[in-house]
């Protein structure tokens, strides 16, 4: 093990799970009363309710543990610091509850529809909102025209286009990285068990568990191409296989050992002083490029969407005074109607086909991959049989009037999407 502390922590699907930390490397940078410091430090400013259970353990003690036996010169370990650690479990869903949030307090929510900045007056901005991709019941009613007084970009890394397609010598205020990973089956005692560490390019690198599987990642490369299709290269997936040897030697993982792998871009602060781009959070205010009233934000990542979106209140509140009664938004998560009589679309029952056309009618579902993995997520679980893809196809379609050969379609798209996103992908079953 090369000389700096290295990391390990569990995440079970649900959140939270115990974690491990390996700390004080011999001739490492940080010693075990440095870390002991840094987590009592992270225990005081950390929000109430959620405990830490921090404590340190010898090496000896240590090596017996799951993972911890395969890592690479464990005599170089001097102790082993356990904490528990948490995770957004499916991060599609905490964005679609925020977006419902924001409906039920009276924005228009209208979901595969493009906003453009078309022009400026005394009044403010007019966007046009136009269709795009996925005909919704509202399509009839598209274009609109909107005015606003304050715009916010917050089109992640597409935030430079919508500028520039507004004012094209608007400047670059993203820089996109991209983030691989692969998922792989380790040793059912591994289960709750992960490592987070550096790779050989001294960048954050981890194995998490999650669902019954453990990803290793992420990559750090800058990102040019598509924005519409990420997707791990078989480069990229060999260079992952290899750093999770170099974690753990003796697994001796091949590349057959991947089970499915998936890629995303990060909306970073561009700086030309940062070369994979700056991690702070940015509030940008346009009218210095010709867009006044216009604001952007990046490297807003989903773990702080909270504290987020209440720096933006205030950007907003300091151009135009609030003209309803104060509202606090609602955190608890959306639960689907429990309805005993409806089908489950898997054996497990986990899902109802009452769930599906919920999110139709009530969560802006418009395609088979809005409803299997951004609002029920069972996608993230399990790869589907075409019996159950013909089944949810029947039931969303029923709810947006397609007919048998849209429906074709729509089992083809989905396939092809999954395929492009997460390939190559197994018949897996639901483990939770």
């Amino acid at each position: 093990m090369e000389a700096r502390a290295e990391f390990v922590g569990t995440s079970a699907g649900t959140g939270a799970g115990d974690a491990l930390l390996l700390s004080d490397i011999q001739g490492g940078p940080y010693r075990g009363w440095q870390i002991d410091l840094a987590f009592g430090l992270l225990d005081r400013l950390g929000p109430g309710g959620l405990p830490l259970d921090y404590e340190r353990v010898p090496a000896e003690a240590a090596q017996r543990m799951p993972l911890l036996r395969w890592i690479r010169d464990p005599q170089s370990l001097e102790s082993v610091a356990m904490y528990r650690e948490y995770q957004f479990d499916w991060p599609e869903r905490v964005c679609i509850d925020a977006v419902l949030d924001a409906e039920r307090l009276g924005a228009v929510v209208r979901n595969y529809t493009e906003a453009r900045i078309v022009s400026r007056d005394t009044d403010g901005w007019s966007l046009e909102i136009a269709h795009a991709d996925v005909p919704a019941p509202a399509a009839a009613e598209l274009p609109v025209r909107v005015q606003a007084k304050v715009v916010l970009n917050m089109a992640g890394i597409w935030i430079d286009d919508v500028n520039r397609a507004a004012l094209p010598r608007a400047r670059q205020r993203i820089l996109g990285t991209k983030g691989c990973h692969i998922v792989v089956k380790l040793p059912a005692d591994c289960a709750n068990i992960g490592i987070a560490t550096l790779n050989s390019k001294l960048e954050p690198f981890y194995c998490i568990p999650y669902r019954g599987y453990h990803f290793f990642g992420p990559t750090e490369t800058v990102y040019e191409g598509d924005k519409d299709r990420i997707r791990v290269t078989a480069e990229e997936r060999a260079w992952l296989v290899g750093e999770a040897n170099r974690l753990l030697p003796q697994l001796r993982l091949a590349e057959s050992d991947v089970l499915m792998t998936w890629a995303g871009v990060r909306p970073l602060t561009y700086d030309e002083n940062v070369p994979f781009g700056n991690r702070s959070r940015v509030i940008h205010d346009l009218a210095s490029d010709g867009l006044p009233g216009v604001y952007a934000m990046t490297a807003g990542p989903v773990m702080t969407h909270r504290s987020a979106g209440r720096e933006l209140t205030g950007v907003i509140s300091r151009r135009i005074p609030p003209s309803r009664p104060r509202s606090n938004p609602d955190y608890t998560p959306t639960r689907f109607p429990d309805e005993q009589d409806s089908a489950p679309l898997l054996p497990d029952a986990s899902v109802k086909l009452s769930d599906l056309r919920h999110a139709v009618r009530a969560q802006h579902a418009r395609t088979l991959m809005d409803a299997l993995y951004r609002r029920v997520g069972l996608g993230w679980r399990c790869a589907f049989t075409p019996y159950e893809l013909t089944r949810a196809a029947d039931v969303i379609g029923g709810e947006l009037g397609w007919s048998e050969a849209r429906k074709q379609q729509e089992i083809q798209a989905f396939q092809a999407e999954a395929a492009l996103l997460f390939d190559p992908r197994p018949p897996l079953r639901p483990l939770d």
